[in-house]
């Protein structure tokens, strides 16, 4: 049996078969005068609470493009899996915690977040 695949706003959604993997991207930027230590430090603290629910987690400095941000990028094997690690993120007090630690810091600005599902080829 193939998969059926519903098409909607250059996204799909597979309704049977295989679920596709997804990927959460969390771009920054430094702000000036900030410490690159703590940027990267506050990076690793939050790899620890995405691994710990789940996510296989990346960070990675941008060098074409948008040069100097930093994207913290997080992985799942499928839609299943990243709905779980959420739900698990979301009730841990801890990630709370480090949210708040993250802000107070101030070393960085959002630039942008993007969530994406594989599209098999």
């Amino acid at each position: 049996m193939t998969s059926r695949v519903i098409w909607r706003h250059h996204s799909y959604f597979l309704l049977e078969g295989n679920m596709p993997a997804v990927i959460m991207q969390f771009v920054s930027h430094p702000r000036p005068g900030s410490d690159l230590a703590t940027v990267l430090q506050l990076a690793k603290d939050g790899a620890t609470l995405w691994r710990k629910h789940g996510a296989d987690v990346s960070f990675w400095s941008v060098i074409g493009g948008e040069v100097g941000n930093y994207a913290f990028v997080a992985r799942f094997d499928n839609v299943e899996a990243y709905g779980r690690t959420l739900a698990s993120l979301g009730a841990d007090p801890a990630f709370v915690e480090f949210q708040a630690k993250r802000l107070k810091a101030g070393q960085s600005d959002w630039v942008r977040s993007n969530v994406a599902i594989q599209v098999e080829l």
